[in-house]
């Protein structure tokens, strides 16, 4: 990530919004927790997009950080986990649009991010194919390599440049 300042910027509020932080207490894949893996994606999504033109990068950073703000623990939703794939991006969406206000652009990509696992969303912007691939980039590398081992990211908020090129450059971001 070249731009860590732009980043912070336009995830500063989120970063620091209570509802948000309680993302750190809910799991994801493994042992990730959904805050860590919503800074993981809107991170790599950001540096995918940073280089290109006719991007919205405030959308790109906004909506990936709120792709999963479900607030729930869907682990333990019984006969209705299979169902939480295809449940959780309009619940998502909502709770973000709610509570963050955000723009139907960015509501758009966090509701299609699933797919294809939500074959009858597919994105319709730039935005939203990128902030898709890179939660299934993130989410593998989840799967696959943080099982059963706490992840230690520092919030990018507090990331000066460097830092974050660093993470970026050894694959933490």
């Amino acid at each position: 990530m070249k731009n860590a300042e732009l980043f912070n910027e336009y995830a500063r509020d989120i970063l620091n919004h209570e509802l948000f932080l309680l993302g750190k207490n809910v799991f994801s894949h493994g042992s990730i927790s959904i805050y860590e893996h919503s800074v993981a994606v809107a991170a790599l999504a950001f540096s995918m997009a940073e280089d290109k033109k006719n991007i919205d990068k405030r959308c790109i950073v906004r909506a990936a950080l709120l792709h999963d703000f479900f607030l729930y623990e869907w682990h333990v939703w019984g006969w209705r986990y299979i169902m939480h794939g295809w449940a959780h991006p309009a619940i998502a969406a909502n709770k973000a649009r709610e509570v963050f206000g955000i723009n139907d652009r960015e509501y758009s990509c966090i509701r299609t991010h699933m797919w294809p696992w939500t074959f009858w969303r597919m994105p319709r912007c730039r935005e939203g194919w990128i902030i898709s691939m890179a939660d299934k980039i993130v989410a593998l590398k989840e799967a696959l390599f943080c099982r059963g081992r706490r992840s230690h990211l520092k919030d990018p908020i507090s990331l000066t440049a460097g830092e974050t090129e660093g993470l970026v450059s050894r694959g933490v971001y």
